[in-house]
């Protein structure tokens, strides 16, 4: 029985033009933030997805417009990562699995677009139901990516376990700042302190002192998508039932 810490791998192998796939604004940030000041310093073509108007975010209706603001709030957190190219599909947020149609011919609209190298989107055993429906849609949608593209699936709420590591100590002050962008969403939950902490404590295993922060992502390519979704889903289910 070998050890199965998580790899720390080089970034450079990584190839642009680079698509993210997230349900509301602010997930980019959370799942691969680092990564995304990391590409856009190398120089790379990034664009951002955002799959639902975010309508949802504000339970105590404290803005007269909720969506104008989570989209304002989106657009100023990937400017500070130096990320320009936002595309708000504007599903309803907390009902994507009921549109799930529709996120997946968005995502083949970008996909047929943007021709990605390095796809970003959710890991299937995330908590959240929009998480989860942007997981699925982008495996319905596996046919339609590069061969050669290498799909980068982060957690928001959910751990990805056994997958790969990225160095990102450089970033991390630029990924918080970016964080802050989300007023509306602090005022509920200081995830942004929260994430710092998740993203430190990733290198726990990593004897490198110099080495203090990482992002982590299943790493797949297309054609094992959907055996890693059906695989991901009968895992969550099965930790998950009811009959304890």
């Amino acid at each position: 029985m070998n050890h199965l810490f998580p790899p720390l791998l080089p970034k450079d192998e990584l190839r642009a033009p680079v698509l993210v796939l997230a349900a509301h604004p602010d997930d980019d940030i959370m799942g691969c933030g680092g990564m995304l000041a990391w590409h856009r310093k190398r120089g790379d073509a990034v664009t951002v997805a955002h799959l639902t108007d975010g309508a949802a975010g504000d339970p105590d209706a404290q803005h007269d417009d909720i969506r104008v603001v989570r989209v304002r709030e989106g657009v100023e957190a990937l400017k500070r990562l130096d990320v320009h190219d936002l595309r708000s599909i504007g599903l309803p947020d907390g009902q994507l699995p009921e549109h799930l149609d529709q996120a997946e011919a968005a995502i083949r609209e970008l996909v047929a677009e943007i021709q990605p190298k390095t796809l970003y989107a959710f890991w299937f055993t995330e908590a959240h139901r929009d998480h989860r429906a942007v997981a699925h849609a982008t495996a319905r949608a596996a046919d339609c990516l590069p061969n050669d593209c290498r799909v980068l699936m982060f957690g928001v709420n959910a751990a990805v376990v056994g997958g790969t590591m990225f160095e990102l100590g450089e970033f991390m002050d630029q990924k918080q700042h970016a964080l802050q962008a989300f007023e509306s969403q602090l005022a509920y939950n200081d995830f942004a302190e929260r994430i710092l902490h998740r993203d430190h404590a990733a290198t726990i295993n990593v004897e490198d002192p110099s080495i203090n922060y990482a992002e982590v992502f299943a790493d797949l390519r297309p054609n094992e998508l959907a055996e890693a979704r059906d695989k991901a889903d009968s895992l969550i289910r099965f930790l998950l039932r009811d009959d304890r």
